[in-house]
């Protein structure tokens, strides 16, 4: 009756619905431009961690955010110190460390100690540490580094994290708009290709478009939201929820045929559709509001968007798409053209009559798939998300070389004991792969009074609760030989004080890595409960939602399975998220397709040939929607030189294929071999009498 009621209201009300939604339009738009973007992605970090309470407190109490490195080769030293003040006055930057402010620059070198001139020369070659007042991925640090990048011209190149940051948010902000023009257009052939008119994909693209707007312009109600999130939120919602439009306007173009009246044609349409398409959208939402729980909470920034877009989608949908289709329904009639994607008339009987083997196929890769998938290695540095051709990867590069790894640690303790902290830096410098130990009472005298320590040597290394403890390991930033030293620094710790903070990229990763193993377990977890009680609903049933859910899972093992048997890291985001993003973008194709074999076997009363026509009925909307998702991802997958972008796009793309390949495929075999089962766990599941005597 609800239904019925919404369908009649939308039909009768056409203009009010477009003036509605113009109006709404004009607010989200306006408001969209008052949203926040957040650049500082360690906000996003579990506070939690040791690492970053140790983060924290090297910001607050000692004034030190981001690093960066200044490589300048064959420029004297006296130029090099002008450019240094130059480099203080930027905004941003607490101090640069080189070779004249903890030696005698007009020192013969010979003189000079060889320790200092290792950290700071070599050859030709003169190395600045930079240190900012805030975090690497602030907008302020970012801005400073650009600042350096231009006081530095051609004399020299920048470095380490800061560095990293800045290209990571100039390349992404650069590639963003090719690769959402060309996925525009990728989308747009995909949808004349699979239509009948070419007045439909407009239609769709003003629905969706719509949708977008408002939830870009409703972001407003959270205090800010990453960048992440606000450059890929669009080109995701667009491709996960195009799909309910082609639900719908398929359903409508058989009504039609049932009614001379379009309206009521529309009113059919409506109802026939709104259960799948609400089931398809929840489910997808489901998947999205599963990121909400991971401790590193740029899945809850992620999550939160792109459940509320897509909410927003399935409104526009129901409410808008039809009012368009009505009011263009002529223009779709003149401006038809051929279907130029395959009619599934044959592939529908070669698969049922080989459904016997497509399973058995099916269940001989689910296990070692299962198994490859739980191996899959991740990674979490920063410069491996860049490629190998930025600015800072290729300083990097060569300031490792002169310098070997510039990987820092800063290990905080509690300010007062000179003695104890002698003593752990001397047995700090023992272990494997650390190189300097520096500390106030490692550089300094034990037996030098306090009061005659000069007061800018003991600022940088104690605070009004704190000492700290600069370490430089010569190891890579993340990896088993990393993280090993990182455990046998935090023993040797553990061994003198009970409170300490070891911070530092490696440091972070280490805690990330233990971290994120326990948010991909629950992301998982959740998503496939959320999921599975949206369809428990939705078909009344026990069975289903575990063969549906099934499905999917296996082309997620499926999915992650490729890189491990590749030998390729994943980004560790990509490796949580690909398994929420899969299982509630692409469920929606089992959703309809047993929803459709409900309907077929209600009519025919044969397995067989309802499987046949179900495939028949829902595989051009189920390839169509797959090829968006695949077409829309895989084009940001071609364009991007992000390593990370480049991986989540493929993965979610590709998964979109494997998931249209094991609906159409094996999901039929499951829905006629377990037929009995799932009508004794099924309310009105339809009852074939002639199960034994079936035929094509």
């Amino acid at each position: 009756m609800f239904l019925l009621s919404l369908a009649n209201l939308i039909v009768k009300h056409k203009k009010l619905i477009i003036f509605l939604y113009i109006i709404l339009s004009l607010l989200a738009f306006i408001g969209s431009r008052f949203v926040e973007v957040n650049y500082d992605f360690s906000l996003y970090l579990p506070q939690s961690l040791n690492s970053i309470q140790g983060k924290n407190i090297l910001e607050e109490e000692f004034g030190i955010g981001g690093t960066a490195y200044v490589l300048i080769k064959d420029e004297s030293l006296s130029e090099i110190e002008n450019l240094v003040k130059d480099i203080e006055t930027i905004e941003g930057i607490k101090e640069a460390i080189w070779l004249g402010t903890v030696e005698d620059i007009f020192k013969p070198e010979d003189f000079m100690d060889e320790s200092i001139k290792k950290e700071f020369l070599s050859g030709n070659s003169n190395l600045i540490q930079i240190h900012f007042l805030n975090p690497n991925d602030s907008l302020e640090t970012v801005e400073g580094v650009k600042e350096i990048q231009n006081s530095l011209g051609e004399k020299g190149v920048i470095g380490g994290p800061a560095a990293v940051s800045y290209d990571l948010q100039y390349i992404t902000d650069k590639e963003v708009v090719y690769y959402s023009l060309v996925a525009f257009i990728i989308i747009s052939m995909i949808l004349f290709l699979s239509l009948e008119s070419f007045v439909e994909p407009i239609l769709f693209f003003i629905a969706i478009g719509v949708a977008i707007i408002l939830n870009m312009g409703t972001n407003i109600v959270f205090d800010n939201i990453s960048y992440t999130t606000h450059s890929v939120a669009a080109i995701i919602q667009l491709a996960v929820s195009m799909d309910y439009s082609i639900f719908l306007l398929h359903r409508y173009m058989e009504e039609r045929g049932n009614f001379k009246d379009n309206n009521q044609a529309m009113i059919v349409a409506i109802q026939k559709t709104f259960n799948s398409v609400l089931s398809s959208s929840m489910t997808t939402v489901a998947g999205f509001l599963a990121l909400i729980v991971m401790k590193y909470t740029i899945g809850r920034d992620i999550g939160l968007v792109l459940a509320k877009g897509v909410l927003f989608s399935l409104i526009s949908v129901i409410t808008l798409l039809p009012v368009l289709i009505l009011l263009f329904d002529k223009s779709i009639e003149k401006y038809k053209h051929k279907v130029f994607l395959p009619s599934f008339n044959k592939s529908a009987n070669f698969i049922i009559k080989r459904k016997y083997i497509l399973l058995i196929i099916a269940m001989i890769i689910a296990i070692p798939a299962y198994l490859a998938e739980s191996n899959v290695k991740y990674y979490y540095a920063n410069e491996k998300v860049l490629p190998a051709s930025s600015d800072s990867n290729i300083a990097i590069k060569e300031i490792d070389k002169l310098f070997s790894n510039k990987n820092q640690l800063a290990l905080i303790l509690p300010k007062g004991d000179k003695l104890k902290e002698n003593q752990l830096a001397k047995e700090l410098e023992d272990i494997e792969g650390v190189g300097d130990v520096n500390g106030l009472y490692s550089m300094v005298d034990i037996a030098i009074p306090e009061n005659f320590i000069p007061e800018d040597i003991k600022e940088n290394f104690q605070s009004e609760n704190y000492s700290l403890i600069n370490i430089n390991l010569n190891l890579p930033m993340e990896g088993d030989i990393t993280k090993d030293s990182l455990n046998q620094i935090k023993t040797k710790v553990s061994k003198y004080y009970n409170e300490w903070y070891l911070t530092g990229e490696s440091a972070i990763y280490s805690d990330l890595q233990e971290t994120t193993a326990k948010d991909f377990r629950n992301v998982s977890i959740l998503s496939v409960v959320l999921i599975s009680v949206i369809i428990l609903i939705a078909f009344k049933s026990i069975t289903i939602p575990i063969i549906l859910i099934f499905i999917i899972e296996l082309g997620i093992w499926i999915n992650l399975a490729i890189p491990y048997m590749k030998g390729k890291e994943l980004n560790f985001i990509s490796f949580i998220i690909i398994g929420a993003i899969q299982l509630g973008a692409t469920v929606d194709y089992a959703i309809l397709f047993t929803s459709r074999y409900w309907e077929n076997l209600e009519k025919i009363n044969n397995r067989n040939k309802a499987a046949i026509q179900t495939i028949v009925d829902t595989g051009r909307p189920i390839l169509t929607s797959a090829l968006i998702l695949f077409t829309g991802t895989f084009s940001v997958y071609l364009i991007t030189s992000m390593t990370n972008a480049k991986e989540l796009t493929l993965l979610i793309g590709r998964g979109a294929i494997i998931s249209l390949i094991l609906v159409l495929m094996v999901l039929p075999s499951l829905l006629i071999i377990f037929h009995k089962l799932i009508s004794i766990s099924t309310i009105n599941w339809p009852k074939v009498d002639n199960m034994r005597r079936e035929k094509f």
